[in-house]
């Protein structure tokens, strides 16, 4: 009886790190927070009138860039091979708030240093919401579908982000395969990029 007393006692603080895990919230995530997949690192910085800096860092040692717009567009990606812009035609603030059953739409155009592409549309439908599990924290994110249409109105591309909304970031990514099958591409990671004093 002691022994199986000590094994638990031993067990339980094992069995319930989480507990005292730093999970990022909608306060702490305006210092920064970090975003870890299978070696590749994303170090997130919300900035001023709701741009977000993000500097990815992969395994092979590339450095990249991007700027989005409110985490969730982005506006320009650039890093030492290539560089991009997506030109926002539309008011870009006029599709947030995001909430259940939104609908959006936006058009751009990508463009690269010497030239800029046909106008792309971007068609958003929040289909929902559901929890999204990092490591051993979890958050509340909107189901959002995303159409993207060329001139001619062709749907050209679709994938669903999940969004979210109390970190003001896309933390995964869904794409529907042939058959049915989905794939969803998630950060495996989350915790504050480092430690500050509280705004």
């Amino acid at each position: 009886m002691f022994a199986r007393s000590l094994l638990l006692a031993v067990a339980l603080p094992l069995a319930t790190p989480a507990m005292g895990d730093d999970c990022p919230t909608a306060q702490t995530a305006k210092l920064g927070f970090v975003l870890e997949r299978q070696g590749t690192r994303a170090e997130v910085r919300p900035g001023s009138d709701h741009f977000t800096h993000v500097l990815n860092l992969y395994p092979s040692g590339k450095v990249q860039n991007v700027i989005y717009y409110r985490g969730f567009f982005p506006v320009s990606r650039f890093d030492d091979t290539a560089r991009s812009i997506n030109i926002p035609v539309s008011d870009l603030r006029t599709v947030f708030p995001l909430e259940p059953k939104a609908r959006r739409a936006l058009t751009y155009a990508p463009a690269q240093p010497d030239k800029v592409g046909a106008i792309v549309s971007l068609e958003l439908t929040v289909t929902g919401q559901e929890q999204l599990q990092l490591g051993s924290c979890s958050y509340n994110v909107l189901i959002v579908r995303n159409r993207f249409l060329n001139a001619e109105g062709k749907v050209t591309g679709e994938h669903t982000d999940l969004y979210s909304p109390e970190l003001g970031f896309v933390l995964a990514k869904r794409y529907e395969e042939r058959g049915g099958s989905q794939t969803v591409v998630k950060y495996q990671s989350i915790k504050p990029l480092g430690k500050a004093a509280p705004l």
